[in-house]
């Protein structure tokens, strides 16, 4: 059984089933901009159009999202990224392995200079949703941690292309348990907006404990396509200003991520007329869990907050960008 989450009316549009590497969701006549699903081992699938294996273990049933286009859409490759684009959308993967490149900064580096050059060639200036996997995300390698090395390389590729600035795309970072740095991300031809949280410091504008630079990523993108809305909302954790709470508690820690995302969504009705203001109102939620044990506490919590709402959510195991946060959420609405 499958849930369209966006409408058929848009530039693309995202369905969902439970069912694994199924064809019968994609509508007669549609054309698949991507498929992502969700395993131990990180993979580009065979096919043409970037066929997304995320290497993360599912905590629920199988769950596969495909991101389907009602108009034609081209595919190719550009360096290590599989894409495919519409009028008005590009989608990219890329699944690098860090052995062959000196470290994970460089790695990185080395994919977002693909991807910005990527998006000038074909004329897709505007990211508006980027996913980011790597393994061992806290670890400490040299003086800094993996997640930080990973921004750096991050931001050299930013300075290198100057890009965004002060209006990064949402985004998500997750540690995984196998090998590859796995990157896929959304672009289009016009800008969205970038929003923030009243309740949290802009990621972009942390100070230097977290990090030599800051995160390159705003907490939820907004897109007025000419029929509807989207918003794409990035990775959302237990942190208020920008230090993480209720340590050691996940239950507390589902709790206050709730309240940010509340927060946001609220913030975007007042300040962009966002059509809705509850995350009871989203179209999908993603919950990454970083220890299954907490998986049935933090489903029965969340199940009870959701009770009456028939919001798909997806619960995976991954570790976040900081030792001391248990759980993350990112959403979507269209």
């Amino acid at each position: 059984m499958s849930n369209i989450l966006i409408s058929q009316s848009l530039p693309f549009y995202l369905q969902t089933t439970a069912i694994p590497n199924s064809t019968k969701v994609i509508p007669a006549g549609d054309y698949v901009l991507a498929k992502v699903s969700f395993a131990k081992k990180a993979q580009k699938l065979p096919a043409k159009y970037p066929s997304i294996q995320v290497g993360l273990p599912l905590l629920t049933d199988a769950y596969t999202e495909y991101w389907l286009s009602n108009v034609p859409v081209e595919y190719g490759s550009y360096a290590s990224i599989q894409y495919s684009y519409n009028q008005d959308v590009l989608v990219g993967h890329i699944l690098l392995d860090e052995a062959d490149y000196p470290d994970l900064k460089i790695a990185t580096q080395f994919a977002y200079q693909h991807i910005f050059e990527l998006q000038a060639a074909l004329a897709y200036p505007a990211l508006l949703r980027i996913w980011n996997y790597f393994p061992a995300i806290t670890a400490t390698q040299t003086q800094y941690n993996r997640y930080q090395q990973f921004c750096l390389g991050r931001q050299a590729a930013i300075d290198e292309f100057k890009q965004f600035a002060y209006a990064p795309p949402a985004a998500t970072a997750i540690g995984t348990q196998q090998a590859g740095l796995q990157i896929y991300f959304i672009a289009a031809r016009s800008p969205g907006t970038q929003l923030e949280n009243p309740r949290q410091t802009s990621a972009f504008l942390y100070p230097k404990q977290y990090g030599p630079v800051s995160p390159a990523f705003s907490r939820a993108t907004f897109k007025a396509w000419s029929v509807a809305q989207h918003l794409y909302i990035s990775g959302t954790t237990s942190i208020v200003g920008h230090q993480t709470v209720h340590v050691g508690k996940p239950l507390k820690q589902l709790d206050e991520t709730l309240a940010n995302l509340e927060a946001l969504l609220q913030h975007g009705q007042h300040t962009l007329d966002l059509a809705i203001n509850q995350v009871a109102q989203l179209s999908q939620l993603k919950v990454y869990i970083h220890d299954p044990t907490y998986f049935p506490a933090i489903k029965t919590r969340l199940d009870t907050y959701l009770q009456g709402t028939n919001v798909p959510v997806l619960y995976l195991q991954g570790d976040v960008c900081r030792a001391d946060l248990m759980v993350e959420m990112e959403g979507i609405y269209a």
